[in-house]
């Protein structure tokens, strides 16, 4: 038998390791620090994800919003601008609520009657009554061909406006400017400021 010593002399690493164990080293060194940055740069692509359906919807109900009020302000804009001495007209109209619209829909309800009578004669009625309602689509030209048909829509509510004009420094324009605007949309008066332009 070959004793102990003798088998563990074969074993031992030479004194100094080859280059191609040094450069696997480096390589596992790298590759590590990559895999560690990748994972600290994950969570700035997840928030770059894409939106849910319900942000979009919230987006949409946004530039919707934003959108009627542009239309209002132009329009109130057009009428302010023919009062006497107001002058050039600037407007800004800020909007408490988005629009509801209340949508057309097929509703069909279906009732069934059941008549059980036991042995001893009493007799029991079961109705059991289904509503199915469908919405109603109408045809459009749009690209999506088809689009829900809208039976009511409550305006946005204005929570309040901003006019500067011109001829804001003259106290009676000032008055039929506020007074416009309250009785076009039955404001109060805390609700409308009028304010004279920067020359």
């Amino acid at each position: 038998m070959v004793p102990q010593e003798d088998r563990l002399k074969g074993w031992r690493l030479p004194g100094k390791p080859p280059w191609y164990l040094w450069a696997a080293v480096g390589l596992l060194v790298l590759g590590s620090i990559f895999l560690s940055l990748g994972h600290m740069l994950e969570p700035k692509s997840r928030s770059q994800a894409p939106r849910s359906p319900d942000q979009g919807e919230g987006q949409n109900q946004e530039s919707e919003l934003f959108t009627f009020a542009r239309a209002l302000e132009t329009e109130l804009q057009t009428i302010l601008e023919q009062v006497e001495g107001a002058g050039k007209v600037k407007v800004s109209v800020s909007l408490s609520s988005t629009p509801l619209k209340q949508y057309a829909t097929n509703t069909r309800a279906t009732r069934r009657s059941t008549e059980e009578k036991d042995k001893s004669g009493v007799s029991r009625v079961t109705t059991e009554t289904n509503e199915d309602g469908q919405l109603v689509l109408a045809r459009t030209s749009t690209v999506q061909g088809e689009e829900p048909v809208v039976v009511r829509e409550s305006k946005p509510q204005i929570q309040g406006v901003i006019v500067v004009a011109e001829g804001g420094n003259d106290p009676l324009v000032r008055s039929r400017l506020t007074e416009a605007v309250q009785t076009l949309w039955g404001l109060a008066p805390h609700q409308v400021q009028v304010l004279p332009m920067r020359k």
